[in-house]
């Protein structure tokens, strides 16, 4: 089984006075135990990633952003990751369910998250912020515990 990863679940997993840290890791550990468990992850999130884990706005210590480079080179090339790159005809597909599902601004980069693990044949997306994927059918938000 293939789970996407969202950019929350990894900055809980990295962060350890992130208020989801501990759910973040038992679920890690919960998945990785039942064996024959891939993570998809794309690009997008791996530079969303880089942005929250550095922001000293958003935590008490945030990474430095040599740590955080180091970290998101170990996730993106971990045997367990399957780098999913953006398909062709990737922006036609955002740009439908934008308007498909009558979306707004703010809601682009989960629009484009969703649909780069559409077309990469991803349909578990690991996440805390599950009511920001329950628009698109074709994805599961799979909220760690």
């Amino acid at each position: 089984m293939t789970y996407g990863l969202d950019t929350d679940f990894l900055v809980n997993l990295a962060i350890a006075g992130a208020h989801r840290h501990a759910e973040s890791q038992r679920f890690l550990a919960r998945v990785s135990s039942e064996g024959r468990v891939r993570f998809g992850l794309t690009q997008q999130v791996i530079w969303e990633f880089l942005h929250v884990v550095t922001d000293p706005r958003r935590f008490e210590r945030p990474l430095a952003m040599g740590a955080a480079q180091t970290l998101a080179t170990q996730l993106w090339e971990a045997r367990e990751v399957q780098p999913i790159h953006p398909a062709p005809g990737l922006v036609r597909r955002v740009l439908a369910l934008m308007d498909e599902l009558q979306l707004g601004r703010k809601r682009i980069l989960d629009t484009a998250l969703a649909a780069t693990y559409e077309a990469a044949g991803i349909t578990r997306l690991v996440t805390f912020n599950s009511r920001d994927y329950a628009v698109f059918p074709f994805l599961e938000a799979v909220v760690p515990e």
